[in-house]
Protein backbone atom coordinates (compact mmCIF):
# COMPACT_ATOMS: atom_id res chain seq x y z
CA UNK A 1 0.00 0.00 0.00
CA UNK A 2 1.31 3.43 -0.94
CA UNK A 3 2.57 5.64 1.87
CA UNK A 4 0.57 8.86 1.98
CA UNK A 5 1.80 12.22 3.21
CA UNK A 6 -0.56 14.07 5.56
CA UNK A 7 0.60 17.64 6.11
CA UNK A 8 -0.81 19.60 9.04
CA UNK A 9 -0.29 23.36 9.26
CA UNK A 10 -1.43 24.83 12.60
CA UNK A 11 -2.30 28.48 11.94
CA UNK A 12 -3.96 29.98 14.99
CA UNK A 13 -5.17 33.57 14.62
CA UNK A 14 -4.36 34.83 18.10
CA UNK A 15 -0.85 35.97 19.01
CA UNK A 16 0.04 38.24 21.88
CA UNK A 17 3.57 39.06 20.76
CA UNK A 18 2.76 39.85 17.14
CA UNK A 19 -0.99 40.01 16.40
CA UNK A 20 -2.14 38.03 13.36
CA UNK A 21 1.47 37.18 12.50
CA UNK A 22 0.39 34.18 10.42
CA UNK A 23 -1.20 36.40 7.78
CA UNK A 24 1.48 39.08 7.60
CA UNK A 25 2.47 39.13 3.94
CA UNK A 26 5.77 38.06 2.41
CA UNK A 27 6.01 38.78 -1.32
CA UNK A 28 2.27 39.58 -1.19
CA UNK A 29 1.45 36.10 0.16
CA UNK A 30 0.17 35.52 3.73
CA UNK A 31 2.95 33.95 5.75
CA UNK A 32 1.14 30.69 6.62
CA UNK A 33 0.38 30.15 2.92
CA UNK A 34 4.08 29.62 2.23
CA UNK A 35 3.74 26.36 4.17
CA UNK A 36 0.85 25.34 1.90
CA UNK A 37 3.05 26.02 -1.13
CA UNK A 38 5.87 23.96 0.40
CA UNK A 39 3.47 21.07 1.03
CA UNK A 40 2.18 21.29 -2.54
CA UNK A 41 5.75 20.87 -3.76
CA UNK A 42 6.01 17.31 -2.39
CA UNK A 43 2.36 16.27 -2.28
CA UNK A 44 0.73 13.89 -4.74
CA UNK A 45 -2.91 13.24 -5.58
CA UNK A 46 -3.62 10.93 -2.61
CA UNK A 47 -1.89 13.17 -0.07
CA UNK A 48 -3.53 15.78 2.12
CA UNK A 49 -2.67 19.35 3.14
CA UNK A 50 -4.75 20.49 6.10
CA UNK A 51 -4.73 23.89 7.78
CA UNK A 52 -6.04 23.93 11.35
CA UNK A 53 -7.23 27.33 12.50
CA UNK A 54 -9.70 29.03 14.79
CA UNK A 55 -10.20 31.80 12.20
CA UNK A 56 -12.78 31.57 9.43
CA UNK A 57 -10.74 34.14 7.52
CA UNK A 58 -7.61 31.98 7.69
CA UNK A 59 -9.54 28.89 6.65
CA UNK A 60 -10.98 30.64 3.61
CA UNK A 61 -7.51 31.77 2.61
CA UNK A 62 -6.26 28.19 3.04
CA UNK A 63 -8.99 26.81 0.78
CA UNK A 64 -8.28 29.46 -1.84
CA UNK A 65 -4.72 28.09 -2.06
CA UNK A 66 -5.88 24.49 -2.37
CA UNK A 67 -5.58 23.25 1.23
CA UNK A 68 -8.27 21.56 3.28
CA UNK A 69 -9.71 23.62 6.14
CA UNK A 70 -10.07 22.26 9.66
CA UNK A 71 -11.99 24.44 12.11
CA UNK A 72 -10.12 24.15 15.39
CA UNK A 73 -12.10 23.65 18.59
CA UNK A 74 -12.14 26.64 21.00
CA UNK A 75 -10.20 24.83 23.72
CA UNK A 76 -7.29 24.39 21.28
CA UNK A 77 -7.30 28.03 20.19
CA UNK A 78 -5.78 29.40 23.39
CA UNK A 79 -2.17 30.52 23.91
CA UNK A 80 -1.33 27.56 26.12
CA UNK A 81 -2.61 24.92 23.70
CA UNK A 82 0.05 22.43 22.62
CA UNK A 83 0.54 21.27 19.06
CA UNK A 84 0.05 17.52 19.47
CA UNK A 85 -3.60 17.86 20.61
CA UNK A 86 -4.18 19.97 17.49
CA UNK A 87 -2.70 17.16 15.41
CA UNK A 88 -4.87 14.64 17.27
CA UNK A 89 -7.99 16.60 16.43
CA UNK A 90 -7.12 16.75 12.74
CA UNK A 91 -6.17 13.10 12.30
CA UNK A 92 -9.16 11.85 14.28
CA UNK A 93 -11.20 12.67 11.15
CA UNK A 94 -8.93 10.64 8.87
CA UNK A 95 -8.53 6.97 7.98
CA UNK A 96 -4.76 6.47 8.15
CA UNK A 97 -2.43 3.55 7.57
CA UNK A 98 0.49 2.79 9.88
CA UNK A 99 3.18 3.85 7.40
CA UNK A 100 1.50 7.08 6.35
CA UNK A 101 3.63 10.11 7.17
CA UNK A 102 2.39 12.89 9.42
CA UNK A 103 4.15 16.10 8.43
CA UNK A 104 3.97 19.15 10.67
CA UNK A 105 4.88 22.44 9.00
CA UNK A 106 5.05 25.40 11.37
CA UNK A 107 3.63 28.47 9.60
CA UNK A 108 6.05 30.82 11.34
CA UNK A 109 8.98 29.28 9.42
CA UNK A 110 8.30 30.45 5.86
CA UNK A 111 11.75 29.79 4.36
CA UNK A 112 12.36 26.21 3.23
CA UNK A 113 14.61 24.92 0.47
CA UNK A 114 13.50 22.26 -1.98
CA UNK A 115 16.63 20.31 -1.11
CA UNK A 116 15.69 20.27 2.56
CA UNK A 117 12.18 18.97 1.91
CA UNK A 118 13.54 16.34 -0.47
CA UNK A 119 16.13 15.21 2.09
CA UNK A 120 13.54 14.94 4.86
CA UNK A 121 11.30 12.71 2.77
CA UNK A 122 14.19 10.66 1.37
CA UNK A 123 15.15 9.83 4.96
CA UNK A 124 12.17 7.46 5.04
CA UNK A 125 13.65 5.31 2.30
CA UNK A 126 15.57 3.92 5.27
CA UNK A 127 13.04 1.45 6.64
CA UNK A 128 14.42 1.91 10.15
CA UNK A 129 13.76 5.66 10.13
CA UNK A 130 10.71 6.51 12.23
CA UNK A 131 10.89 10.31 12.25
CA UNK A 132 12.80 13.24 10.74
CA UNK A 133 13.13 16.91 11.58
CA UNK A 134 15.13 20.04 10.75
CA UNK A 135 18.02 21.00 13.00
CA UNK A 136 20.57 23.78 13.17
CA UNK A 137 24.06 23.31 14.64
CA UNK A 138 25.91 25.61 16.97
CA UNK A 139 29.26 25.73 18.73
CA UNK A 140 28.33 27.70 21.81
CA UNK A 141 29.35 28.04 25.41
CA UNK A 142 26.36 27.25 27.58
CA UNK A 143 25.64 28.86 30.95
CA UNK A 144 23.03 28.36 33.67
CA UNK A 145 21.52 30.29 36.56
CA UNK A 146 23.27 29.83 39.87
CA UNK A 147 21.75 31.75 42.79
CA UNK A 148 21.89 35.41 41.72
CA UNK A 149 24.66 34.88 39.20
CA UNK A 150 25.47 32.91 36.05
CA UNK A 151 27.62 29.80 35.93
CA UNK A 152 29.30 28.24 32.86
CA UNK A 153 28.45 24.66 31.99
CA UNK A 154 32.03 23.96 30.96
CA UNK A 155 35.24 23.62 32.95
CA UNK A 156 37.69 24.48 30.17
CA UNK A 157 37.19 26.78 27.20
CA UNK A 158 38.09 24.83 24.03
CA UNK A 159 38.83 26.37 20.67
CA UNK A 160 35.73 26.57 18.49
CA UNK A 161 37.25 24.22 15.92
CA UNK A 162 37.82 21.62 18.63
CA UNK A 163 34.23 21.67 19.88
CA UNK A 164 31.74 18.97 18.99
CA UNK A 165 28.68 20.62 17.44
CA UNK A 166 25.40 20.66 19.32
CA UNK A 167 22.06 20.69 17.57
CA UNK A 168 18.77 22.44 18.21
CA UNK A 169 15.36 22.09 16.61
CA UNK A 170 14.48 24.81 14.15
CA UNK A 171 10.77 24.22 14.74
CA UNK A 172 10.14 24.27 10.98
CA UNK A 173 9.47 20.67 9.89
CA UNK A 174 8.65 17.48 11.79
CA UNK A 175 7.77 14.17 10.14
CA UNK A 176 6.82 10.85 11.73
CA UNK A 177 5.21 7.60 10.73
CA UNK A 178 1.62 7.34 11.90
CA UNK A 179 2.31 4.07 13.72
CA UNK A 180 4.87 5.85 15.88
CA UNK A 181 2.60 8.78 16.55
CA UNK A 182 -0.14 6.42 17.74
CA UNK A 183 2.25 4.91 20.28
CA UNK A 184 3.89 8.08 21.58
CA UNK A 185 1.56 10.98 20.73
CA UNK A 186 4.74 12.87 19.89
CA UNK A 187 5.62 14.63 16.64
CA UNK A 188 8.96 12.76 16.54
CA UNK A 189 9.99 9.48 18.18
CA UNK A 190 11.90 6.26 17.63
CA UNK A 191 14.84 6.34 15.22
CA UNK A 192 15.13 10.01 14.27
CA UNK A 193 17.07 11.48 11.36
CA UNK A 194 17.99 15.15 11.64
CA UNK A 195 18.47 17.27 8.53
CA UNK A 196 20.79 20.21 9.16
CA UNK A 197 19.75 23.54 7.70
CA UNK A 198 21.47 26.90 7.39
CA UNK A 199 20.73 30.21 9.05
CA UNK A 200 17.93 31.33 6.76
CA UNK A 201 15.92 28.12 7.17
CA UNK A 202 16.23 28.31 10.94
CA UNK A 203 14.54 31.71 11.06
CA UNK A 204 11.07 31.82 12.62
CA UNK A 205 8.68 34.61 13.48
CA UNK A 206 7.67 35.38 17.04
CA UNK A 207 8.39 39.12 17.11
CA UNK A 208 8.13 42.06 14.73
CA UNK A 209 11.91 42.24 14.53
CA UNK A 210 12.14 38.61 13.44
CA UNK A 211 9.46 39.19 10.81
CA UNK A 212 11.39 42.18 9.49
CA UNK A 213 14.53 40.06 9.14
CA UNK A 214 12.62 37.45 7.12
CA UNK A 215 10.89 40.15 5.09
CA UNK A 216 14.31 41.60 4.21
CA UNK A 217 15.53 38.12 3.24
CA UNK A 218 12.58 37.66 0.88
CA UNK A 219 13.30 41.03 -0.69
CA UNK A 220 17.01 40.29 -1.05
CA UNK A 221 16.39 36.97 -2.82
CA UNK A 222 13.25 37.80 -4.79
CA UNK A 223 15.08 37.49 -8.13
CA UNK A 224 17.00 34.35 -7.14
CA UNK A 225 14.49 32.08 -5.45
CA UNK A 226 15.00 28.94 -7.57
CA UNK A 227 16.37 26.79 -4.74
CA UNK A 228 13.53 27.87 -2.44
CA UNK A 229 9.78 27.58 -2.81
Amino acid sequence: MKMRKITIIPARSGSKGLPNKNILTLSEIPMFVWSILHAKYYSESDDKIIVSSDSEKYLKIAESYGAEAHARSPELAIDSAKTEPVMDEVISKLDLNDDDLLILLQPTSPIRKKETLNSLLEAFSNKECDSALTLSSFHGFLWENKDNFKKPLYSERPRRQDMEPRFQETGSVYITRYKNYKKTLNRVSGNIIGIEVGFEESLEVDTLEEFQVIEAYFELHKNNWSEYL
